[in-house]
C-alpha cells in the first residue's frame, strides 16, 4: 500500500470515529450526519487525540489481520515445496505427519540463539521432520555459509554444521571451511560441492520460496504449515505435542 492509500485510509477512521463521536454528543438516538463541518471534524479531533491514537491501533490492527490471512494462505498453498523439497536438508523420517521448518540465516543474531534449542528439539522427536530453509538477505557471508552447509547435507552431516556456524562468530569463508573440516566432511568432495550448480540451485529454490511465502524475517518457524509465534523449547515442544 502506497503512502496516499495510507493516508486516505487513516483519514476515514478518523472521520469515520468523529462522526460517531459528534453524533453521540448532539444526539444518542440520531444517526450520524452524512456530513460534518470541517472546523468541527477538526476540533473534535482537536480535543480528543486519543480518538487519532485508537484510529492508528485499528488501522494497524486489520492490517495485521490482513497479513495474517494472506500469510496462512500462502502457506498452505505451498505446503508440498515447504514441507517435502527434496534438496532441502532435513532431519528425521521423511514422511512424517509432523513437520517443522526453519526458515533462517545464518547471520542472523535471533537465529544463532534459536540454534541450540532446535538442536534439543532434533533429539527430543526423532518421530519429528525438521526441515531446515537457510535464506540468505543478512549478510554477503550468508550466501556461503548456506552453500556450505547444503554441502554438508550432501555428506549427511547437516547438523553438526548448522550448529556450528550458528554458534560461531565473525564467520569468513576459511572459518566456513574450518569448520566444515572439523565436521569430518570428505573436503575434497566438500570442495566440489560447495559451489556446484546444485547447491547454488537448492539455496535460490528456497530463496524463490522464501519470496512466494513472503518470508520478510528470520527465524521463521511452520509446524504444518502454520507459523508458531514462540521460540522458546517449551513453547515450540507444546506446539508439537498437539500434533502427536
Amino acid at each position: 500500500m502506497n503512502k496516499t492509500s495510507l493516508y486516505i485510509s487513516i483519514v476515514a477512521l478518523l472521520v469515520s470515529g468523529a462522526a460517531v463521536f459528534v453524533a453521540s454528543q448532539k444526539d444518542a438516538v440520531q444517526a450520524a450526519p452524512a456530513e460534518l463541518d470541517v472546523a468541527e471534524l477538526t476540533n473534535v479531533l482537536y480535543n480528543n487525540p486519543q480518538m487519532v491514537v485508537d484510529a492508528l491501533q485499528q488501522y494497524e490492527n486489520v492490517q495485521r489481520e490482513a497479513q495474517a490471512r494472506e500469510a496462512a494462505k500462502l502457506f498452505l498453498e505451498n505446503i508440498e515445496e515447504i514441507n517435502n523439497d527434496p534438496n532441502t536438508p532435513f532431519v528425521g523420517p521423511e514422511d512424517s505427519e509432523i513437520v517443522l521448518v526453519e526458515f533462517f540465516d545464518f547471520s542472523c543474531g535471533y537465529c544463532k540463539r534459536l540454534a541450540p534449542i532446535m538442536e534439543e528439539l532434533v533429539k527430543a522427536n526423532p518421530d519429528v521432520k525438521f526441515v531446515f530453509k537457510p535464506i540468505t538477505f543478512v549478510a554477503q557471508i550468508s550466501q556461503y555459509a548456506a552453500q556450505a552447509a547444503v554441502a554438508a547435507n550432501e555428506q549427511g552431516k547437516f547438523m553438526e554444521v548448522y550448529d556450528a556456524l550458528l554458534t560461531s562468530n565473525g564467520l569468513t569463508e576459511a572459518k566456513i571451511d574450518e569448520i566444515a573440516q572439523k565436521a569430518g566432511l570428505d573436503m575434497d568432495k566438500y570442495k566440489e560441492d560447495v559451489n556446484s550448480q546444485k547447491v547454488k540451485e537448492t539455496i535460490q529454490a528456497v530463496a524463490n520460496l522464501g519470496n512466494k511465502v513472503q518470508i520478510h524475517g528470520v527465524p521463521t518457524l511452520l509446524l504444518n504449515g502454520k507459523p508458531l509465534n514462540t521460540v522458546d523449547t517449551d513453547g515450540i515442544q507444546a506446539e508439537i505435542n498437539k500434533l502427536k
